[in-house]
């Protein structure tokens, strides 16, 4: 035990008197470099083409980090150590105006450890940033140029890089001994010899004391405090389970403990946790509940890992601070940590609550209010007033610049856009009919006058020429009397057409024999174009709706059943354009489109009621701004050839026609609909 002590006392004596006496009061201690500081105030001065913006944070300590992102062209700038606060508004932030410079935001990045405020600066493309910093705050200046955004930190504030110096070196342990604890490069003083070089002591020992080691921190360079990543001394688990609490039940992931070879049977486990915390160096103390007798048998495996696997077998939890084993049962560690946690959070929803109106330009606090409810403490409340669109929010001050700057956030003008439908519906219609006509009398445009008579009274079948389609004459001279013969081989409606565009006239008469016939034809050739232009205006992400048609009455009978009321109900006829734009990061826009055209075709009617011919699309789209799309097109072509007259006679050769009406139709329909989407400039 005295050489031990004895060790201690050399290794922290060399490394005091390794430490300049005046550096203590020279060097930064490590309050003083995490201060925190305040954001006060906001300016920008034009000069030209240039712009200045001066960020006033009297006592900044740490440098600042600079990042350019894209889509859009953003310039961040972190403040390391310092809060946002209150001071800077909306307003100051809206006074950032110039033309390199699109929006300003301010926003407390990061709150605990700590603090980071990010300022974030929309700018527009080839704007050249310089940052640099005094005393005083952080000065931006921007400067047009060309190709892409560029920022940068004035030489002076670029990182240092420091040549290695010798290092404070620690004299060799066994290998039960815990990892040893690294300390910063320092420059050895004068006259005094690194540890390296004395002679070895040979007895193990615990790691420096903490005064040493701080002390030793806090006169090392700011360079070596603030060294990266990569030059930080690294640190063993073990000694970072001492320096704070572990989570329950967590295995480590990395075992670095010395490793050990055990072989023990029927072995009470109070005896073997012993065994491991002197093998670990750790101070041990187990629960009442910590009992029972079990087998172990480990082969060069750390202690720490074996610690962790019996732990888990005995269904035991471990908590390991500031040098301290301490070995319970799994639910009181758990219920221990949950008060912890509980006890944590009342301490943090402590202290003075403060309440701020915010009211709002372009959001609705309806909207805004569900959103805070997921950021304010359980002491923290969103009030609304619908009249004058105002929040009223009370929480705690920490709390209370999160949520202004989420609100600043989300107030902003939303763009709109301006899409236009074009709806392009084309009919053709063509039709070709020939037919012919047999007359039974002499009326009509196909009436004759007899040779003999101006009577137009001619008979279809007669005794004296001219009559209509027939022979006579037969007679018998014993009897006297006559026999006729009268045909129509087709009748009016069927080989016939209803309204012919022209007719001609066959006839061939005799005292005797007669045949007259009428030829007709009809062609019709049409072309329909019907053009519909729904347009509308709806901002981003909002779904917008435009109709126009009509109401179609049809008469109802209530019940069902006869003799029931007679009411009239309607049935709609519109032509709908639902849309839903969303505007993206590169201006191009992303559309859930919904067309439909709804028609009443008077052609086909059931008790008076017109049928309604439907046509519509659903479908989603990305187009330019400006640009076209052609959503979609429904192309219909119906052909029709019809033939109508007598049996057998319409398939004679040659004279077939005279007894059958030939129709021929075809009729085409195109649906074109076109979506043109246009972001509207403020």
């Amino acid at each position: 035990m005295n050489a031990r002590l004895s060790s201690l006392l050399v290794a922290g004596g060399v490394v005091l008197a390794g430490i300049h006496t005046g550096s203590l009061h020279a060097a930064p201690s490590l309050e003083a470099l995490a201060q925190k500081v305040t954001l006060l105030s906001t300016s920008l001065e034009s000069n030209g083409n240039d712009a200045k913006i001066f960020l006033r944070v009297p006592g900044m300590v740490g440098q600042p980090g600079v990042q350019v992102l894209i889509n859009p062209h953003r310039v961040v700038v972190d403040l390391p150590g310092v809060i946002r606060g209150t001071s800077v508004t909306r307003k100051d932030l809206g006074l950032l105006i110039h033309p390199l410079i699109q929006k300003a935001r301010l926003a407390q990045f990061v709150t605990t450890p700590k603090p980071v405020t990010r300022l974030v600066l929309e700018v527009v493309p080839g704007t050249q940033v310089l940052v640099s910093s005094n005393p005083e705050g952080v000065q931006l200046l921007l400067t047009p140029g060309e190709g892409r955004v560029q920022a940068r930190l004035e030489e002076s504030l670029q990182p240092r890089v420091i040549s290695p110096a010798p290092v404070l070196e620690i004299a060799s342990m066994p290998p039960a001994a815990p990892e040893p604890v690294f300390l910063p490069k320092l420059a050895p003083a004068v006259g005094v010899k690194p540890l390296a070089a004395l002679p070895s002591l040979g007895t193990p020992f615990q790691s420096l004391p903490q005064l040493a080691l701080s002390t030793a921190l806090t006169t090392a360079a700011p360079e070596a405090v603030q060294a990266p990543e990569a030059e930080k001394p690294h640190m063993a688990p073990q000694a970072q389970g001492r320096g704070g609490g572990r989570t329950l039940g967590e295995g480590l992931t990395n075992y670095s403990g010395s490793k050990i070879t055990i072989d023990l049977q029927n072995t009470d486990i109070r005896d073997f946790l012993r065994i491991l915390a002197d093998t670990g160096k750790l101070n041990l103390v187990m629960d009442p509940d910590v009992q029972g007798n079990f087998g172990f048998k480990f082969t060069d495996t750390p202690w720490d890992q074996v610690l962790d696997v019996v732990l888990k077998n005995a269904g035991l939890g471990k908590e390991i601070q500031n040098g301290v084993l301490r070995v319970a049962k799994i639910d009181k560690l758990q219920k221990e940590e949950e008060e912890r946690k509980k006890l944590d959070e009342t301490k943090a929803l402590g202290g003075q609550l403060q309440t701020i109106t915010r009211p709002l330009s372009y959001a609705k606090v309806s909207e805004v209010q569900k959103i805070l409810k997921d950021i304010l403490t359980k002491r923290g409340s969103a009030i609304l007033d619908d009249r004058t669109n105002t929040l009223i929010i009370t929480d705690l001050p920490r709390n209370i610049s999160v949520i202004d700057d989420l609100i600043q956030t989300l107030d902003v003008q939303i763009q709109q856009v301006q899409i236009e439908a074009r709806i392009v519906e084309a009919n053709k219609n063509w039709q070709q009919q020939f037919g012919v006509k047999w007359p039974e009398t002499n009326s009509g445009n196909a009436s004759i006058t007899s040779t003999s008579s101006t009577s137009t009274s001619t008979p279809w079948v007669g005794t004296t020429a001219p009559f209509w389609n027939g022979a006579n004459g037969f007679s018998s001279p014993a009897s006297g009397q006559q026999a006729a013969i009268g045909w129509a081989p087709g009748i009016d409606g069927s080989t016939s057409i209803s309204a012919p565009a022209g007719e001609m006239w066959l006839s061939f008469i005799s005292n005797k024999f007669s045949i007259n016939a009428i030829l007709q034809a009809m062609e019709t050739n049409g072309t329909i174009k019907i053009v519909s232009s729904p347009k509308l205006v709806t901002q981003n992400n909002r779904k917008a709706t435009i109709l126009s048609g009509q109401k179609i009455p049809y008469p109802t009978q209530q019940g069902g059943a006869a003799g029931g009321a007679i009411t009239v109900a309607f049935i709609n006829a519109n032509l709908q354009l639902d849309v839903t734009p969303q505007i993206t990061n590169e201006g191009t826009i992303i559309m859930d489109l919904k067309v439909e055209k709804a028609a009443a075709d008077f052609t086909q009617t059931v008790n008076g009621t017109p049928t309604i011919d439907t046509k519509s699309i659903e479908t989603q789209v990305l187009v330019r701004d400006g640009g076209t799309a052609v959503l979609g097109g429904v192309y219909v072509n119906n052909s029709t050839l019809q033939s109508t007259g007598v049996p057998f006679l319409m398939n004679l050769p040659l004279i077939g026609f005279l007894f059958r009406n030939n129709t021929k139709q075809e009729q085409n329909t195109e649906l074109l609909i076109f979506i043109t989407p246009r972001i509207l400039r403020q």
